[in-house]
């Protein structure tokens, strides 16, 4: 049976804006008017029955129809990607596999994987994302991004940065009152990140001070990064962030610090080399590379 085919150019334009937040800069970066992808989207939308976004100012904002849509069309364009790079190293010969989180990926290594191409364009690199990924093993990975106190044992390992939490919302949530002393950040609603590593994060925030974290209700309980800082995004309240992951939102004004402790601990990302390549220098130029990021 012939499915219905997809609308790329269509699809491309809400992918450009959702991620953007903006017409204006979907459209400069497609090459293309600004009318031409408010076009596009509003076709997506009749094609659809569904409202996509909320044309509010001063930005534009997700509905949750637009939501579940972006998860999907990030999803398909992430593996089609993937499936890319694969096709031309099979012409071009070895690559090296880079395993990371998929926050720590989107929020701090795709943004500077331009400048690292440019730097060593002979170098080949394949992200591979592990969140909930049952198939993941790191013995198969070049290079695996690790957060923690240390790196992978037995592995040549660099801090990349340490571990800087910071509470912080959508701005204006807070109003005039941000940003708020710890005793009265405990009285607000506070977003819980519900994996492993992060269960602890809130009283590691009030240790030291006379205020507690509240328990939290379990809509406040969230176990994907991404979806956690959407959730603090889109002003579900107010959560914890590590800075050097969201300072372009903090400079652009898309969230706001709601209280100015900052807690600096001894965890952090480590860039971790494996077994496998660790005679590989396009490993090692990687290694000392991101260790020096900005």
């Amino acid at each position: 049976m012939r499915k219905d085919p997809v609308p790329l150019h269509q699809i491309q334009a809400f992918e450009a804006a959702a991620r953007n937040l903006s017409f204006t800069r979907a459209a400069s970066e497609l090459n293309v008017q600004q009318p031409a992808v408010s076009r596009q989207v509003a076709m997506l939308e009749q094609l659809l029955g569904a409202t996509l976004f909320r044309r509010s100012k001063p930005r534009l904002t997700l509905t949750a129809e637009g939501e579940v849509l972006l998860e999907a069309v990030s999803a398909g364009f992430g593996a089609i990607a993937s499936g890319m790079r694969q096709v031309k190293a099979l012409r071009e010969g070895e690559v090296i596999v880079v395993n990371a989180a998929i926050g720590f990926t989107s929020l701090f290594l795709l943004p500077r994987l331009a400048e690292f191409q440019t730097l060593h364009p002979d170098v080949r690199l394949e992200i591979v994302t592990r969140d909930q990924n049952p198939d993941f093993d790191p013995a198969k990975c070049d290079i695996v991004m690790t957060f923690g106190e240390t790196g992978v044992p037995g592995t040549r390992s660099k801090l990349v940065f340490r571990e800087e939490l910071i509470a912080v919302c959508k701005a204006g949530y807070l109003g005039s009152d941000a940003p708020l002393e710890r005793r009265d950040l405990a009285r607000q609603r506070l977003l819980h990140l519900s994996s492993p590593d992060h269960a602890d994060d809130w009283k590691r925030y009030f240790e030291g001070s006379d205020a507690a974290p509240p328990q939290p209700r379990p809509l406040d309980r969230i176990l994907s990064y991404m979806v956690y800082l959407r959730a603090i995004q889109t002003g579900g309240g107010i959560g914890l962030g590590w800075c050097r992951l969201i300072e372009e939102m903090l400079d652009s004004g898309a969230l706001e610090v709601a209280c100015d402790h900052k807690v600096v601990t001894d965890r952090g990302y480590h860039c971790c080399v494996m077994p496998r390549a660790a005679n590989h220098r396009g490993a090692m130029i990687f290694l000392d590379w991101i260790a020096e990021a900005d």
